[in-house]
Protein backbone atom coordinates (compact mmCIF):
# COMPACT_ATOMS: atom_id res chain seq x y z
CA UNK A 1 0.00 0.00 0.00
CA UNK A 2 1.75 3.44 -0.45
CA UNK A 3 1.55 6.48 0.92
CA UNK A 4 -1.25 8.10 -1.55
CA UNK A 5 -3.37 5.45 -0.94
CA UNK A 6 -3.00 5.72 2.62
CA UNK A 7 -4.75 9.02 2.87
CA UNK A 8 -6.86 8.54 -0.19
CA UNK A 9 -10.41 8.97 0.77
CA UNK A 10 -11.06 4.98 0.88
CA UNK A 11 -7.44 4.09 2.40
CA UNK A 12 -6.80 2.94 5.91
CA UNK A 13 -6.89 6.64 7.76
CA UNK A 14 -10.09 8.02 6.30
CA UNK A 15 -12.04 9.02 8.78
CA UNK A 16 -9.44 9.37 11.87
CA UNK A 17 -8.98 12.42 13.64
CA UNK A 18 -5.43 13.38 14.65
CA UNK A 19 -4.72 14.35 18.41
CA UNK A 20 -5.60 17.87 18.97
CA UNK A 21 -2.23 20.23 19.67
CA UNK A 22 -2.83 20.60 23.44
CA UNK A 23 -3.11 17.16 24.09
CA UNK A 24 -0.12 16.15 21.96
CA UNK A 25 1.87 19.14 23.86
CA UNK A 26 0.66 17.24 27.36
CA UNK A 27 1.52 13.90 26.02
CA UNK A 28 5.45 15.48 25.25
CA UNK A 29 5.66 16.90 28.32
CA UNK A 30 4.44 14.10 30.43
CA UNK A 31 6.91 11.79 28.41
CA UNK A 32 9.97 14.45 28.96
CA UNK A 33 8.94 14.34 32.68
CA UNK A 34 9.03 10.39 32.73
CA UNK A 35 12.72 10.26 31.17
CA UNK A 36 14.03 12.62 32.85
CA UNK A 37 12.77 10.66 36.20
CA UNK A 38 14.14 7.25 35.44
CA UNK A 39 17.50 8.98 34.54
CA UNK A 40 17.57 10.73 37.51
CA UNK A 41 16.57 7.78 39.40
CA UNK A 42 19.31 6.14 37.76
CA UNK A 43 21.92 8.30 38.45
CA UNK A 44 21.33 8.40 41.49
CA UNK A 45 21.92 4.78 42.25
CA UNK A 46 24.56 4.63 40.07
CA UNK A 47 26.47 7.13 41.97
CA UNK A 48 25.83 5.74 45.83
CA UNK A 49 26.80 2.05 44.48
CA UNK A 50 30.28 4.15 43.54
CA UNK A 51 30.06 5.80 47.07
CA UNK A 52 29.45 2.56 48.67
CA UNK A 53 32.37 0.18 46.37
CA UNK A 54 35.31 -0.15 48.55
CA UNK A 55 37.34 -0.22 45.32
CA UNK A 56 35.96 2.74 43.61
CA UNK A 57 36.15 6.49 44.58
CA UNK A 58 37.87 6.52 48.62
CA UNK A 59 41.27 8.10 49.27
CA UNK A 60 43.35 6.17 51.55
CA UNK A 61 44.53 8.74 54.65
CA UNK A 62 47.90 6.59 54.30
CA UNK A 63 50.45 9.15 52.67
CA UNK A 64 53.42 7.04 51.35
CA UNK A 65 56.06 9.36 49.66
CA UNK A 66 59.85 8.00 49.46
CA UNK A 67 62.52 10.12 50.76
CA UNK A 68 64.21 10.43 46.81
CA UNK A 69 60.77 12.25 45.86
CA UNK A 70 61.31 15.11 48.33
CA UNK A 71 64.17 16.65 46.45
CA UNK A 72 62.90 20.18 46.88
CA UNK A 73 62.59 22.69 49.94
CA UNK A 74 58.48 23.21 48.50
CA UNK A 75 57.95 19.13 48.68
CA UNK A 76 59.42 19.52 52.02
CA UNK A 77 57.47 22.10 53.46
CA UNK A 78 54.20 20.15 51.90
CA UNK A 79 55.14 17.07 53.59
CA UNK A 80 56.15 18.34 57.05
CA UNK A 81 52.51 20.44 56.72
CA UNK A 82 50.62 17.16 55.58
CA UNK A 83 51.86 15.28 58.50
CA UNK A 84 51.05 18.30 60.86
CA UNK A 85 55.07 19.06 62.28
CA UNK A 86 53.73 23.02 60.90
CA UNK A 87 50.48 25.17 61.23
CA UNK A 88 48.60 26.21 57.94
CA UNK A 89 50.07 30.08 58.78
CA UNK A 90 53.57 28.69 58.67
CA UNK A 91 53.09 26.93 55.97
CA UNK A 92 51.80 30.01 54.46
CA UNK A 93 54.74 32.10 55.49
CA UNK A 94 57.33 29.57 54.34
CA UNK A 95 55.79 28.79 51.20
CA UNK A 96 56.31 32.62 50.30
CA UNK A 97 59.80 32.46 51.26
CA UNK A 98 60.46 29.45 48.98
CA UNK A 99 58.39 30.70 45.77
CA UNK A 100 58.96 34.31 46.67
CA UNK A 101 55.38 35.25 46.04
Amino acid sequence: MSTIQLFASKGFFRGKRAVSPLVATLMLVIFAVAIGTVTMNWGKTYVESIKTDPSIGQKEQLIVIGIEKINTPLKKLQVDFLLGKISEQEYFVQQQKITGR
